[in-house]
């Protein structure tokens, strides 16, 4: 049943990909692009996994009982490390929160060296630096520094 569950899971991102490029397509292409590539590229990824599960319900003979106590512990930690990225932007803004939450993220839970991730925070401030200044996309402040 957990492959129906992922089935299932799956069409309801799917339709609403779907419906995100639906109602950019009425936008004008401008205000457009944006939502498009998002839309277009996660329906794809959308479609791509439900066909992949539905394969894999077609393939599987029995499923196992449940999660092991290791798949549920790598889940609680993913909706974790989503609740501190939440966090972070909420609180100090996408700008510096993205940023900050990719340093705590590889440090901590990826345990990779200090080069690495360093190097992976600041690329990601420099992407957020180069949409603010250069494309001039206002990106949310967080609670702490509103205006």
């Amino acid at each position: 049943m957990k492959v129906v569950r992922e089935i299932i899971l799956g069409g309801a991102i799917t339709a609403l990909f779907a419906g995100v490029v639906l109602t950019a397509l009425k936008w004008q292409p401008e205000t457009a692009t944006f939502p498009l590539l998002i839309g277009v590229a996660g329906l794809g990824l959308a479609v791509w996994g439900v066909v992949g599960d539905v394969l894999r319900w077609r393939s599987a003979a029995v499923e196992g009982d449940g999660p092991s106590g290791e798949d549920t512990a790598r889940a609680r930690a993913a909706f974790l490390w989503i609740a501190v990225f939440f966090a972070l932007v909420l609180l100090i803004g996408f700008r510096w929160g993205l940023p900050l939450a990719v340093l705590a993220y590889y440090r901590l839970e990826a345990r990779v060296g200090w080069v690495v991730t360093v190097s992976a925070a600041v690329v990601c401030a420099a992407f957020l630096h180069v949409a603010v200044v250069y494309l001039y996309l206002p990106l949310y402040s967080g609670v702490l520094f509103q205006p």
